[in-house]
């Protein structure tokens, strides 16, 4: 199969490359890139993938981007972007798991900041955050590049690194963008009945008292034997009715739940927080 036509073709065994994530995909083009030009610096979604940063997979579309000290460097492929970096060489890192140079975490964040729209940005800062990468370290890459930093700014102060996944990260950033007031996170509650301990994704306390939670469902909580194990859908549906009474008994008005395509969509969520009486952002 012709995976990437250009200089050089890239060829891959159908069945194989259909296995691969997209992120796998992505490395791997890079990989097969790397081999004719071993000294080219590789960031974007080439870099966040090898890094480990989590974002949504509907990004990857086959692109790679080349990180060049050179201003205007030759278009070859539409699919090749060339991303001006000054001293891209020197700040290369070496991987040591896909042997790639690649920009440093920090410039790879600014780059995917300045390439994404802010809900699907948020998700690599969560994410290289909880890694261990600094609000200081991008803001002194940021110091060394000619560009507008404002939404770098705005990613830098929604950041947070207990979010658990992308998929939260994406809903945080979507509540951002749609205004609704920002939640709490990552809230442990105990229902008074059971003792059990929960801990739940988003949590509003609003001015007349009523605490509104909402849930980001992934689909891999009904289907992934790791996060279900081994239950029947039917027994996942069930768990989840029992968290969400334990939830009310614990002083819960409303429990909303919310899937990827919701998210996605925008307007199912923001149909869901309306309706829940989630107020907006008055800036």
């Amino acid at each position: 199969m012709n995976t990437y036509r250009g200089s050089p073709s890239l060829y891959a065994e159908q069945q194989y490359w259909n296995a691969l994530t997209p992120p796998d995909q992505t490395l791997h083009i890079a990989k097969a890139l790397a081999i004719a030009h071993p000294n080219w610096v590789f960031g974007g979604l080439v870099a966040a993938s090898a890094y480990g940063f989590e974002h949504q997979w509907c990004l990857h579309d086959g692109s790679v981007s080349i990180m060049t000290q050179n201003h205007g460097s030759e278009q070859r492929h539409p699919r090749l972007k060339r991303v001006y970096m000054p001293q891209a060489s020197s700040l290369a890192m070496r991987d040591s798991v896909t042997g790639l140079l690649l920009a440093p975490p920090a410039h790879t964040l600014i780059e995917c900041a300045r390439t994404y729209d802010f809900r699907f940005a948020l998700p690599f800062f969560d994410s290289a955050f909880a890694q261990g990468i600094s609000s200081e370290q991008v803001l002194t890459a940021c110091s060394t590049l000619r560009t507008d930093c404002t939404p770098i700014f705005r990613l830098l102060q929604q950041a947070n690194s207990r979010s658990e996944n992308g998929g939260e990260s994406l809903m945080r950033g979507t509540i951002y963008e749609e205004q609704f007031v920002m939640p709490r996170i990552q809230v442990p509650v105990k229902d008074p009945q059971t003792g059990t301990n929960y801990r739940v994704d988003f949590v509003w306390r609003l001015d007349d008292g009523r605490i509104i939670v909402a849930e980001y469902d992934g689909t891999e909580k009904y289907i992934n034997p790791d996060m279900t194990n081994n239950r029947s859908i039917q027994q996942v549906v069930a768990k989840e009715r029992e968290r969400d009474a334990g939830l009310h008994r614990a002083g819960a008005s409303d429990v909303v739940h919310l899937s990827f395509s919701e998210v996605y969509d925008r307007i199912p969520l923001r149909i869901k927080l309306l309706k829940a009486g989630i107020p907006l952002r008055s800036n």
